[in-house]
């Protein structure tokens, strides 16, 4: 059965993949403008139409569509990324010079938010109803309501004037040469993604929490006497952790390629600033690579979410 469902979500997987790629391919090239634009700007405009055309077959954009959509997915797997048109590094060096950052400021935000959300989740289920259950639903409430790039922004400029803090992409430390200076780069935006989070997380944790409190083996828990925190943690929690554990593997999936515009406020030199840049500059091979490398990584990290449950509820194990 396990074989089976591994090549159940394996075709999925290949299926989901193939279409990120169409589309991205497709969106990107509907964009004004083209790669010559793009690096030479307004002296595009006089070129000769033999420089032009030379230009045009640097870059492989005089091929029909097919033929580059063919040419470039045949070069993606044979590991062949392709080369940056604005800086001329190989775009399989550009990703893995990024990808540290937003994988460390992911794990942060979830290192940070978990806890809270899940304990304010417990917090709020234990009385449903009641001014603390009212209390953090509207607190969760405000933290999905504030956009992450307003608490950013007014993050920056209370750093800025309080402790003179402005963010610089050229002085980014690496966790790997300082864990004290890069840690003082990466704690702010993390807290700032963790807003958001913590409000999911807490609204996934309660709802779960409040309909596992409600099965026959909780009351039965509860009338053969045992201790109150083992209810709450071995039976209530284990069993609503499905959920939970759903929502904590989504939401770092949506960190690996949705922190744009954090990445950009705080200027972090990670996916999502990569990911801009090339769109900025309409660099195909960078945008096209970029965003199909982060959709195999939310894929992956879906299909470990999904095998973690499974060993989580055996009753699963039988779909």
């Amino acid at each position: 059965m396990t074989a089976r469902y591994l090549a159940t979500r394996l075709a999925g997987t290949v299926a989901t993949l193939a279409g990120v790629a169409v589309l991205v391919f497709v969106v990107l090239r509907a964009l004004p403008g083209d790669a010559v634009t793009a690096s030479l700007g307004t002296e595009a405009g006089v070129l000769t139409n033999e420089q032009l055309a030379a230009l045009e077959r640097y870059y492989g954009i005089d091929q029909p569509i097919w033929q580059q959509f063919w040419s470039w997915l045949t070069s993606v797997l044979t590991g062949n990324l392709g080369v940056s048109v604005d800086s001329g590094v190989a775009v399989t060096k550009l990703i893995f010079a990024a990808l540290p950052v937003t994988l460390e400021l992911a794990v942060l935000s979830m290192l940070i938010s978990t806890p809270i959300g899940i304990g304010l989740g417990m917090l709020a289920a234990s009385r449903p109803g009641k001014a603390r259950d009212v209390g953090v639903q509207s607190l969760g409430l405000l933290g999905l309501a504030l956009p992450e790039f307003v608490i950013a922004s007014v993050t920056v400029a209370v750093l800025a004037s309080a402790f003179s803090y402005f963010p610089d992409p050229g002085s980014f430390v690496p966790l790997t040469e300082s864990v004290g200076g890069n840690l003082s780069q990466m704690i702010y935006p993390s807290l700032v993604l963790s807003v958001g989070l913590v409000a999911t997380v807490m609204r996934t944790t309660r709802s779960a929490y409040l309909e596992a409190t409600q099965t026959d083996f909780v009351r039965t828990a509860r009338g053969k006497g045992l201790a109150p925190m083992r209810i709450r943690i071995r039976h209530i929690l284990h069993n609503a952790s499905i959920p939970i554990v759903t929502i904590i593997g989504i939401q770092f999936g949506y960190l690996l390629g949705g922190t744009v515009i954090i990445e950009q406020i705080f200027a972090l030199p990670g996916l999502g600033r990569l990911l801009l840049t090339g769109i900025l500059q309409q660099d195909y091979a960078v945008v096209q690579s970029t965003v199909l490398f982060v959709a195999v990584a939310f894929v992956l990290v879906n299909l470990a979410v999904d095998l973690t449950y499974r060993a989580l509820d055996p009753r699963t194990r039988l779909r």
